[in-house]
């Protein structure tokens, strides 16, 4: 494998994300900064021949975390590649032996085997768009931290162990220093922190603003330095490694399955690009801009009032939108991300994150609290792809349920379900409910929907029934301009509902900030069920998921469909 003279490279190459805003690094170190590094982000810069590679950040929970291979790529070409003070430190001190170069106390705790877990140094973080910002603290800082106030005698050892050991047991995304306080505090108002916690405790509120130690912002502005430093020199490339380079199967299948984006490309600019279905350019939030309709025609529209049961709702068999079906709610009213914070603001609810940063991707589940679902949902710039979907709203929010009422239209029907919704930008791919019909209700904002009977199953390229998501379409609709069949459209305001048949396929989107809740009950008579083929494909297909897929992971329970 040819090595290429120092002369020949390209600039260094630094992965950095919320460690260090960028441009504070750059004035360090003038170099091609890319997004937090993730699987194939570092073979990619690495057949670019640069100078040096530095690794700061990295994914590691949503996305495949930078493999140990794609660094040993890059070290039998002959490049300097470190590793400080996050995802870095651990690569670094995990492939030192191999050449890898760790910079900083963090990568030496890791080195020396001081630290072993990676939520050491996760943090939960806004999106590109948002500059990265760090919404919680990383342990490693807060270690850093109560060290400098043991020095300089604002803590005791014992009560720097203490506010360690509950920082450790806090979920990574929930660390801040005002949580863990708070949570001292508690324990030192019912005597269980021990005496003289208060005391310790005020001590350090006031300390902190000017004491707190950011370990991991040092070591990455450690890692810029030695990298200027050695480029500075001229020095040549290091010694060629004493071991060979293997080239097994999975590493073909990465270097076969890449597709080569461009260089530094923007972990934001990768995302395909999301449209509505309605192409109503006045109202598209920023993540979704307009394009030219499909062409559809309008749900009939009927005031709520005019229909007497659940029984004459479903009649029709077919969509209809309903004004009026959330009069005398007071959520229209209430329901804002202050409102959220104050009632829910604690709860840890179900986040769908995609990491494709398309909405037709697949997506993981990361639980989150409220609030910090909140910041990410009103950070500046374009949402990052996650959503709230269908969460059990009496289960996990019960706070909010004497904000809704059940409409009057829904008056008959069996065991009703109520899902709770809330994201900012958000597509949910076209799919249809197999067992359940649905009714949504839109609380605020709007949104645009998109709806195929079941007798246009066939042009909608489901998943195979034996898939967990066979009642999901594989159509990129972002990229559809012109559909098949006959389909409906309709615009969901605040205020109205939305009737959802069984088996009527739905593309569901949301521009700007919306919330919504659905409701969901079975069939109240029998001519509502399409033909028994389709009846039975759903059946194989939930039978499949149950005895074969479910037991292989939460990411295969899926449930009927989205709202």
């Amino acid at each position: 494998m040819g090595r290429v003279r120092a002369a020949d490279r390209r600039p260094p190459v630094v992965f950095l994300g919320p460690t260090l805003p960028v441009e504070e690094a750059a004035r360090i170190l003038p170099a091609d900064y890319r997004p937090p590094a993730e699987l194939g982000s570092v073979y990619r810069a690495a057949r670019e021949r640069p100078a040096a590679i530095g690794i700061v950040d990295g994914y590691f929970e949503r996305v495949p975390a930078v493999w140990h291979k794609e660094i040993l790529y890059a070290l039998s070409l002959g490049i300097r590649v470190y590793g400080a003070a996050s995802m870095g430190a651990l690569r670094a001190a995990e492939l030192a032996p191999f050449g890898m170069i760790p910079v900083g106390e963090v990568a030496e705790q890791y080195r020396l085997g001081l630290l072993t877990d990676d939520d050491e140094v996760a943090v939960l973080h806004a999106p590109a768009q948002g500059g990265y910002r760090p919404m919680s603290e990383p342990m490693v800082n807060i270690r850093a931290t109560l060290a400098a106030a043991v020095r300089e005698e604002i803590l005791d050892a014992d009560a720097a162990a203490a506010l360690a050991a509950r920082a450790k047991d806090m979920y990574y995304p929930d660390r801040d220093w005002a949580a863990l306080l708070a949570a001292e505090s508690e324990a030192a108002e019912s005597g269980s922190a021990g005496s003289g916690a208060a005391a310790h405790l005020d001590r350090l509120r006031a300390w902190l603003p000017g004491g707190a130690l950011d370990q991991k912002r040092l070591d990455a502005e450690r890692l810029l330095a030695e990298m200027g430093r050695w480029l500075r020199t001229g020095a040549g490339p290091p010694p060629t490694p004493a071991w060979p380079f293997e080239q097994t199967e999975n590493w073909g299948e990465l270097v076969v399955g890449d597709g080569n984006p461009p260089s530094g490309a923007a972990h934001g600019d990768r995302r395909k690009e999301s449209r509505a279905v309605n192409g109503d350019s006045e109202r598209q939030g920023d993540g979704l801009p307009a394009r030219r309709a499909i062409r559809a025609a309008e749900v009939p529209r009927r005031r709520a009032a005019d229909i007497g049961d659940v029984r004459e709702l479903e009649r029709a068999r077919r969509p209809v939108l309903l004004e009026g079906a959330l009069d005398g709610w007071p959520a229209l009213d209430r329901w804002n991300p202050g409102y959220f914070r104050e009632r829910v603001g604690a709860t840890r609810v179900p986040v769908e994150f995609y990491p494709s940063g398309s909405y037709y991707g697949s997506w993981v589940h990361s639980h989150l609290r409220m609030d910090r679902y909140l910041d990410l949902l009103t950070s500046p710039g374009e949402a990052e792809r996650c959503y709230l979907a269908q969460a059990p709203l009496l289960d996990l929010l019960p706070e909010l349920a004497d904000d809704l009422s059940v409409p009057g239209c829904l008056t008959g029907a069996p065991e009703l379900g109520l899902a709770f919704f809330l994201g900012r930008d958000t597509v949910t791919a076209l799919h249809y409910h197999s067992t359940e019909q649905a009714l949504l209700c839109q609380v605020s904002g709007a949104k645009d929907v998109l709806l195929y009977p079941p007798e246009d199953h066939r042009f909608l390229n489901f998943h195979p029934w034996y898939s967990y998501r066979f009642n999901f379409s594989r159509i990129d609709f972002s990229a559809v301009s012109e559909g098949p069949g006959s389909p409906l459209r309709c615009t969901v305001r605040a205020g109205e509902a939305l009737y959802i048949p069984l088996y009527w396929g739905h593309l569901v989107e949301g521009p700007g900030t919306t919330s919504s809740v659905t409701f969901f009950w079975q069939p109240t008579t029998g001519r509502t069920r399409p033909a028994p083929g389709m009846r039975l494909r759903s059946a194989l297909g939930g039978a499949v998921r149950r005895r074969f897929v479910s037991p292989f992971g939460e990411a295969f329970n899926r449930r009927f469909g989205l709202g």
